[in-house]
Order: C-alpha cells, then sequence, then structure tokens
C-alpha cells in the first residue's frame, strides 16, 4: 500500500523509538547458547523508533505525555494511556494524513506494537473480544475464522475518543513543560530572536463547536474577465498562535482557539508565555510580528519589557506617511549580494540590492503608549511617544512587483543600520514557509482524529510539539556523534551509515519484554552456522566475535 510506503519514508526521515527494554549482552548470550528464537522480525520502522523513545525518557518527556491521561473512563481499560499516546505521536511521526490509516499501517505492524509492550496473542486477536465480528474476507474462508489475520490490539476508534478527551488545561501543561524542559537543555540560544504568528486551521462546517470568519478572497481566486470582483467567503475552523525561534526551529509557546478571534487579541499572553517557558535559561530579545498584531498597548509592553519589535506599518497611518516624507534626513544604507541562476551551461548570475533609510524618534504615533489609540490623543496636554521607522526604499520583492506601496517598518529599536531592522523583520516570513505550511502539508495538523473542537485542540498541541522534538533529536543526535568522534561514552547507539543502509540487514528479536537488535550475519553466527561474506568480503567473524561487541559473557 501507497501509505505504508510513504509512513515508512516519513518515520525515516524524522526519527527512531522504544518501549521494550533493550538487553543487547543477553539475548546474544541465549542464541549463542542455543537457546530457541521466541519473535523475530525485520527492523523496519521499529528500529527507526527506538532511539526516539530512548530521547523522551532520557529528558523526561515521557512523564509529561504520562500527565496527559484524561482519567475520563468510568471503567480501567487494559491499555495504558501512554501506549495510545505513543500509538498516536507514531501517526504524526509517520505523516499519515487521514487518522484512520493508523489501522493498516501502525496498528497491524507487529515489530512496531511489540515495542510498546503488546504480545503477539493482542497485536494478532486484540486485547478483548468486543466488536470481534466473524466476517469472513472472501467465500474461501470458513465461516468460524476471523477475517483478519492481524486484528490489532486495539482499535482506533478508542485511540481517537482518548486523544480528544484530553482537556485543554493539560495540552498547554504538556507543551509549556517540553519548551522548559528543552531551555533547560540548551536548546535555545542565549538570545532569542522570535517571531510571533497566527495561522488559521480551517475544518468542515460540521465541525463540532469550530469558529466562523467571513473574509475577502484573495485577487487571484476572484479575478474573472480582466475585473477583480468582490467575494466574501466563509471560513470555518480554528486558529493558532505561535511564538517560534528560527535560528533552532522550535516553538517557545501555542495557543489554540476558534479562527474568528483577533490576531491582537492573544497577542500578549502567548509572548507572556514564552517568557515564562525560557525562564533564566533565555531571554527574547527582538520579536518580529506582522501587520495584523499592531496595537499600541502590545508595543509599549513590548518596550517595557526591554523586547525590540519590528512591525509594518500601516498605509492609513499617520506616522507611515510621516516616515516616507523624511526619507532624505534619515540614515541611507545599501547593500548588493551576487546570487547564481540556473545550472549547468545555462547558470547566470544576478545581484540583487537592498536600499532602506531609518528615520529616528517619529511623534506622530500617538497609538504607541499606555493607553493605545482613543480619544486621549486629541487633548491639549498629551505628548506622543517617540517611535524610530525604516523605510524600505528597494529590495528583490519590490524590483519584481514596482507597483506595491512602500514598506514601512516600526521598532523601539536603533535605526543606525536600517538593513539590520529590515532582515530583523524579514526573518518573520521563516514561521509563514518552515512552520506552517509544513505542519499543513507535511504533517496534516488539519487532519484531527474527530471532527470537533477537542479533537482538533489535542491534534494541534501534539504535532506542533512532535514537530519541535523531532527538530530537538535530531540536534541531540549530531551533539552525541561529535561526542563519540571526540571518544566519550553517549550511552546509546549512534547511526553510522544512512537509515535505510543500517536497517536494512538488521533484525529484531523479542524475548518477552526484551528485545534486541543485531545485523542478520550475527544471528546466523550465534546460531552455529558460519557465513563467509558477513560484510561482502571474506572475513572470519566468530561467536566470540560478536559476544564481545555486545559485552556478554564468553562461552566457556
Amino acid at each position: 500500500m501507497d501509505i505504508i510506503k510513504d509512513a515508512s519514508q516519513n518515520i525515516a526521515s524524522r526519527l527512531t523509538w522504544h518501549t521494550a527494554g533493550r538487553d543487547q549482552a543477553g539475548i546474544a548470550k541465549e542464541l549463542a547458547d542455543g537457546d530457541d528464537i521466541p519473535e523475530v522480525y525485520g527492523v523496519g520502522e521499529a528500529g527507526l523508533f527506538d532511539e526516539f523513545f530512548y530521547f523522551l525518557d532520557h529528558f523526561g518527556f515521557k512523564d509529561l505525555f504520562i500527565g496527559l491521561d484524561p482519567k475520563s473512563k468510568k471503567r480501567e481499560s487494559p491499555i495504558s494511556f501512554i501506549a495510545i499516546i505513543y500509538i498516536y505521536l507514531m501517526r504524526i511521526v509517520a505523516g499519515l494524513k487521514f487518522f484512520w490509516h493508523i489501522d493498516p499501517v501502525i496498528l497491524h505492524s507487529q515489530s512496531l506494537m511489540r515495542l510498546l509492550g503488546f504480545n503477539g496473542r493482542q497485536i494478532r486477536e486484540g486485547t478483548n473480544q468486543r466488536g470481534n465480528k466473524k466476517t469472513p474476507v472472501d467465500n474461501s474462508e470458513k465461516e468460524d475464522e476471523p477475517g483478519s489475520k492481524i486484528r490489532g490490539p486495539v482499535c482506533p476508534g478508542f485511540i481517537s475518543s482518548s486523544i480528544a478527551a484530553i482537556t485543554a488545561k493539560s495540552l498547554e501543561k504538556m507543551f509549556n513543560g517540553a519548551i522548559t524542559i528543552l531551555a533547560s537543555h540548551k536548546f535555545f540560544p542565549k538570545k532569542v530572536h522570535v517571531v510571533l504568528d497566527a495561522s488559521e486551521v480551517e475544518s468542515t462546517q460540521r465541525c463540532v463547536d469550530c469558529g466562523k470568519v467571513s473574509k475577502e478572497k484573495p485577487p487571484e481566486l476572484r479575478r474573472r474577465k480582466g475585473r477583480i470582483r468582490k467575494v466574501v467567503e466563509t471560513v470555518f475552523g480554528f486558529k493558532i498562535w505561535v511564538v517560534w525561534d528560527p535560528n533552532s526551529k522550535l516553538p517557545l509557546a501555542l495557543r489554540f482557539t476558534t479562527i474568528e478571534v483577533a490576531d491582537v487579541t492573544i497577542a500578549r499572553e502567548v509572548i507572556e508565555q514564552a517568557i515564562v517557558n525560557l525562564g533564566d535559561h533565555a531571554k527574547i530579545v527582538s520579536i518580529a510580528m506582522d501587520r495584523g498584531f499592531m496595537d499600541g498597548t502590545l508595543l509599549w509592553w513590548l518596550n517595557s519589557e526591554n523586547i525590540i519589535f519590528y512591525i509594518p506599518a500601516k498605509a492609513n497611518m499617520g506616522v507611515y506617511d510621516d516616515a516616507i516624507s523624511l526619507v532624505d534626513t534619515g540614515n541611507l544604507q545599501t547593500r548588493e549580494e551576487k546570487r547564481g541562476v540556473g545550472a549547468g551551461k545555462n547558470r547566470t548570475f544576478v545581484t540583487d540590492r537592498w536600499e532602506s533609510a531609518g528615520i529616528k524618534e517619529l511623534t506622530t504615533a500617538g497609538f504607541y503608549g499606555p493607553l493605545g489609540s482613543g480619544s486621549h490623543e486629541n487633548r491639549n496636554d498629551f505628548v506622543p511617544n517617540p517611535i524610530n521607522a525604516v523605510v524600505v526604499l528597494h529590495d528583490p520583492y519590490m524590483e519584481n512587483n514596482p507597483n506595491i506601496k512602500t514598506f514601512v517598518i516600526l521598532t523601539n529599536g536603533p535605526v543606525d543600520k536600517p538593513l539590520k531592522v529590515y532582515d530583523g523583520y524579514d526573518a518573520r516570513s521563516e514561521i509563514e514557509n518552515t512552520m506552517f505550511r509544513e505542519a499543513k502539508q507535511a504533517w496534516f495538523i488539519e487532519k484531527p482524529p474527530v471532527n470537533t473542537k477537542a479533537g482538533f485542540q489535542a491534534h494541534a498541541y501534539l504535532t506542533v510539539l512532535v514537530m519541535a522534538l523531532t527538530t530537538a533529536f535530531q540536534v541531540w543526535m549530531d551533539q552525541q556523534d561529535k561526542l563519540e568522534m571526540k571518544g566519550k561514552e553517549t550511552g546509546i547507539r549512534k547511526f553510522r551509515e544512512k537509515v535505510r543502509e543500517e536497517n536494512g540487514n538488521q533484525l529484531i528479536i523479542f524475548n518477552k519484554d526484551r528485545y534486541a537488535i543485531f545485523f542478520a550475519y550475527e544471528v546466523f553466527i550465534l546460531c552455529g552456522r558460519n557465513v563467509i561474506s558477513p560484510n561482502g568480503v571474506p572475513q572470519r567473524i566468530t561467536k566470540e566475535d560478536i559476544l564481545r561487541k555486545y559485552g556478554a559473557p564468553l562461552l566457556e
């Protein structure tokens, strides 16, 4: 099936895991002693999940997931909640577009389910008889035989209802706790230059408790016969706010609500949460935001927190016209960079040029203050607070779109080098291109387990968190590799070859709640057969060599 193949590729590119206890030396010794092999599978995705589970447990993320248990079931379930969470995390990592794909891809995978602690009988027959209808697949099967060779230890419906039962408070606590852990282990730089943005997570009209908002369609969607008609559409769904670090590619805080809530409404709340999550481990020094967050009280509060802001002025503001009129008096800065276009013989070089002017202490932004916009601006004794601005006179985007309005960036930071302000705001585009677009197109954040607000909320929090954890995991793996190169013991197996090459000729052997991963030739040698070319060339590898490799007692 294509979904299984795609899931395998996603898992391979995102990480590795485990829940059963690893006993490489013990199982190697048992094989060498001639014991029977209880269960054996190709490594595949099971081996890839191995390292990631170690990462979650090592840093304490597993305890946070356990805390999500809603404990809403009147009757005790034989399935532990952490197993439910791990199955759902597997769904996210595998990039399964539709929730119900977990049935053939994950729940029917014997190696993945064994890693979560289910035995072979539970995987084939389920953990109870509820819903076990005897419906043959075709006429060739006997009437008293179940319709599927592998039933799976738990049904998808139970997983979806369990995920949707997680409370909003628990999700926020879990997410904030995870970011605090990442900050305490220095996954963020000491000085963080963040971006803030909100993104719509669309649902259907049938979604329970969803919000709705009416908005005008973009011009390219409503152009007809050379004319642009005003067309308003109603969109249903939700919205997420994310404070994001473009340097580490990690979120600092997340908020979720219905789609009609204005961007600026939750802006201060989510920024304050980001500050709390970082604690004393790191500090937000600047923030880039879009026009939707234009609010004088918010900007004044950021200034009081010694956070530099970068936000574009709206064209109907007095400070916008004021900044443009004072361009000739500002600090002018230009920059040119060459870049290649095309490849081979057709490769050419073009020169991109940037030009901007910085203007200090403009006094036409009356909204910039503790009271924001209001009638107090018309009082005779009103004194506006000065604000700085950078006017973008030229950049590559303007070159390709000559009819756009001049871009003006407001800031409370210095404008002696205006292109530094330009670059500070330009980083804002990364959250849209790297964070939100990936979340929707590759991680399917708009495909919850159930079509309700609770389902969307749990899926949004878990998806953004897993995106962050896989990013942090890759950084951590690189750090472990560097430590190993220096001769330091890291305590885990490292990737020394590409993922597919490493796992393509490996087997995973289970013995009750223990498992071990071996190269295929190692299993044959431990079982008493000689392999002439174990690595593709003639080489003599003995049982003792393998036992010594894994620290197992040598044969007497």
